[in-house]
């Protein structure tokens, strides 16, 4: 598949996706999005927090997806601001959007006064890899330490992981995903001198698309 035919395919079906508001007891029993999306806010509203939820932006059927570990604050998107900039650009750089990727952060966006949160953390731990078997992709590009040490459960950096690929899998899942780690922006920002690493690392991950 080269990089057009990736951009242009023509994704699975959605009407799996029209399930009514669900009353499921795990993360592990969400059949869809939706549902994961309203059992994350079940939890919520037992704690007198009511706020809409979204777990994912862009293309929930790419076979691409990117993961984010924390958003900041004043985020209205998943890496907004200066971040969301210079992160459009990286996608730009290797002829990819937001429209055509699958984005979730490990945090959902909104919610980042859990990030200390022992037991909320290890609810959203189950539903991020739920959301991971859910959308499935072929290729998952991790972004933070943050975000590797929660999916890969690792005290790893990443400046430890990136420049390679390698399999990933969640523990309901059999079929690995093509997993790799790149440099999330705020590091970039902050680094310029990793810049170099990071376009080799965008023009690889180009490359497995077949552009």
């Amino acid at each position: 598949m080269n990089l057009d035919e990736f951009k242009q395919k023509d994704f699975f079906d959605n009407k799996n996706e029209q399930i009514t508001s669900s009353n499921i007891t795990s993360p592990s029993k969400a059949s869809s999005i939706n549902q994961l999306e309203d059992f994350l806010k079940g939890e919520l509203l037992k704690l007198n927090i009511d706020k809409s939820i979204k777990l994912v932006e862009g293309n929930k059927n790419s076979k691409i997806l990117f993961f984010y570990g924390k958003c900041d604050i004043s985020d209205t998107k998943i890496i907004d601001n200066k971040n969301g900039e210079l992160f459009d650009k990286m996608l730009s750089s290797i002829k990819l959007d937001r429209k055509q990727i699958s984005l979730a952060s490990y945090i959902p966006l909104g919610i980042g006064e859990f990030e200390n949160d022992h037991k909320m953390i290890t609810t959203l731990q189950l539903i991020n890899y739920r959301l991971i078997e859910l959308i499935n992709p072929k290729y998952l590009i991790i972004m933070s330490n943050y975000c590797i040490k929660m999916l890969l459960a690792a005290d790893l950096s990443s400046m430890s992981l990136r420049g390679k690929w390698f399999d990933f899998n969640t523990p309901n899942d059999v079929v690995p995903k093509k997993c790799r780690v790149l440099y999330e922006p705020s590091l970039l920002i902050n680094n310029p001198d990793l810049k170099k690493d990071a376009w080799e690392d965008l023009k690889d991950i180009k490359k497995q698309l077949g552009g």
